[in-house]
């Protein structure tokens, strides 16, 4: 007999008798738990009426969340990220609450607070398009990366929309009191209330600017159409360069111009604020899971500490007969 056939039958008598060393660990299980079936059953039976119990008397099993669907402007992903990440350890600071004028005993009724990005392909795509160009080229990578991928840190920031959610522990008339006055807070940040104004007067200055600008081509194109045929010796500032004006160039600019008065307007009225609240739920009651509840759990953590006592208790002697063995 060859050297690798001896190896060969060793190898395989090994992994037979490892195999029956777990068929008779699996088997003793099932013998153990059939001899006691009783008392398991009843362990089980004793497990759900105690949770059944916790779940009625108590909020075990239950989950308090209210959603709000955000638009953040003016980059400010990051600090809002941020800001709700580390809110769970800025709510114990009393300095804080007093800031955020939260009532301490209030944060008794709060779990705890997440942000998420509603995830569309799209706000990437225009993202991408808006600071490099070249839309189709853009549109072909977005369409090889799936829903996980684009869920990454590194993306949070082109998507426009964000979901904050607020979980509670039970249900109080305080809990909407806490989310508000925590969007509250995050809107009082001192940096970008400074940037926010700055922006909004520029803003301000330029569509006055414009609005002049427009009247003044109006009035000018009126004086044109009156006198088609008179020489024009004067000429006027349309765009960045002095041209000779057209009834065609000074058409093109009025219309630049109203596309970016509505800009503007829309930003002095939708914009001027560090975030925009698309939609604002109330605070709604979800049963939790199926392994969350307490009409499971109890009867499993019952049965698993009995059969832990038993374990313990054979431990010392099952190891003195396997190592005489």
């Amino acid at each position: 007999m060859s050297t690798e056939e001896v190896n060969l039958s060793y190898i395989v008598r090994n992994i037979v008798k490892a195999f029956k060393s777990v068929l008779k660990i699996f088997v003793s299980i099932f013998l153990f738990y059939k001899k006691k079936w009783i008392l398991f059953v009843g362990l089980l039976i004793i497990g759900a009426v105690g949770g059944y119990f916790l779940e009625s008397k108590g909020n075990y099993g239950k989950r308090y969340t209210q959603e709000i669907i955000i638009e953040p402007k003016y980059d400010s992903q990051e600090y809002i990220y941020d800001l709700v990440d580390n809110l769970n350890i800025k709510l114990r600071d009393s300095i804080f609450l007093q800031k955020a004028n939260i009532d301490s005993a209030s944060i008794a009724y709060f779990k705890n607070a997440k942000i998420e990005p509603i995830i569309r392909a799209t706000d990437v795509l225009k993202k991408l398009h808006l600071e490099y160009g070249d839309k189709e080229y853009f549109h072909h990578i977005i369409e090889q990366y799936d829903a996980q991928t684009l869920e990454d840190e590194r993306y949070k920031n082109f998507y426009k929309y964000h979901r904050l959610i607020f979980n509670f522990k039970m249900k109080n008339a305080e809990n909407t009191k806490i989310s508000e006055n925590i969007l509250s807070y995050i809107r009082s940040n001192d940096y970008y209330d400074k940037a926010l104004s700055w922006r909004l007067k520029k803003t301000k200055e330029e569509l006055d600017y414009n609005k002049s600008t427009v009247a003044y081509i109006e009035k000018y194109l009126e004086r044109l159409l009156n006198n088609p045929l008179e020489k024009e010796d004067k000429f006027i500032v349309v765009g960045k360069e002095e041209e000779i004006p057209t009834i065609a160039s000074l058409l093109a600019r009025k219309q630049s111009l109203l596309n970016i008065i509505r800009r503007q307007e829309e930003i002095l009225t939708l914009d001027n604020e560090l975030f925009s609240i698309v939609e604002k739920g109330d605070v709604i009651f979800y049963q939790a899971g199926l392994l969350q509840r307490m009409l499971v759990r109890v009867p499993i953590l019952l049965v698993f500490l009995v059969s832990l006592l038993f374990i313990l208790k054979q431990l010392p002697s099952k190891l003195i007969e396997y190592i005489n063995s």
